[in-house]
């Protein structure tokens, strides 16, 4: 006689391991904080200054350069190629870029879901651009 009860719960090997990729770089708090921190150390220095001056010109580009760095690690973040930046100097595609950079979660590029928060943030800003035409509608 076979020593198997045949009313036993069967017995499943455990399910194979995922590998979960790392992105590093910058999440969405530290972006928005490094990206707000940049900006206003850049107004206050440029304030400082005469624009004209060739002092000026190097703050501008030395701010566009530590932005630039801070969204490389952005997109890093979401696994998303550092050339995506050039997205940025492209009028529309710019909002597109900017919009998964302040909203969409760490792997974006690989999963293509929202949670929560990016749900709130992007129907923020399509409200914003929203309000902004019906403005500009009545005004003209």
């Amino acid at each position: 006689m076979s020593e198997q009860n045949p009313f036993a719960v069967p017995e499943f090997s455990a399910a194979p391991e995922i590998e979960l990729r790392s992105y590093g770089g910058l999440r969405r708090a530290p972006y928005v904080g490094y990206s707000i921190l940049i900006a206003f150390v850049q107004n206050v220095l440029l304030a400082a200054v005469v624009l004209g001056d060739g002092l000026g010109l190097m703050l501008v580009l030395g701010g566009l350069i530590a932005h630039l760095f801070v969204g490389a690690k952005r997109l890093q973040n979401l696994g998303y190629s550092a050339l995506w930046l050039l997205g940025l100097f492209v009028p529309l595609l710019n909002i597109l870029v900017g919009l998964r950079m302040l909203a969409a979660p760490e792997g974006y590029a690989d999963h293509n879901t929202l949670d929560g928060p990016a749900k709130v943030l992007i129907g923020g800003a399509l409200l914003f651009f929203v309000g902004i035409v019906l403005l500009l509608l009545t005004l003209g």
